[in-house]
């Protein structure tokens, strides 16, 4: 579930992943009070099931359902928290190395194939694409 989160979050702008990241931390505040809040009533509920010996499989199943859903949710809050979408991240950093590998495999193989070493070929790209006029 987090890597599927991650993975979201990585394909999203900056402004988004802030934006996500208020929402978690806002859900996560709204959570804590609500825990707070709910604490004293879910402490008597227990408490009553417990004394009466009437804890069914219905209200394990219910409870069990509650954690796995606390216990995601805090997964996607530490998730959201620790993502990095730019910057100096291993991944971006791997992508970067196999685009300069292409990029020179490429230029070799043109000067191959026409004689026009890397350098030329610099040169005439960008009189070609008129932004400067220093090929001769």
């Amino acid at each position: 579930m987090a890597a599927i989160c991650v993975s979201q979050i990585r394909a999203v702008g900056p402004a988004a992943v802030a934006s996500k990241r208020r929402v978690a931390l806002r859900s996560r505040a709204a959570v804590k009070s609500r825990a707070v809040a709910t604490a004293a009533t879910e402490t008597d509920e227990v408490q009553k099931v417990l004394k009466e010996g009437n804890v069914t499989v219905e209200y394990q199943r219910r409870k069990a359902k509650e954690m796995v859903q606390f216990f995601k949710q805090q997964d996607y809050d530490q998730a959201v928290e620790e993502s990095q979408v730019f910057g100096f991240t291993a991944k971006n950093e791997i992508n970067n190395g196999r685009w300069t590998m292409f990029g020179l495999l490429v230029g070799m193989l043109t000067e191959y194939a026409t004689g026009v070493d890397f350098i030329d070929q610099i040169k005439l790209t960008i009189s070609v694409l008129g932004i400067a006029d220093i090929y001769d």
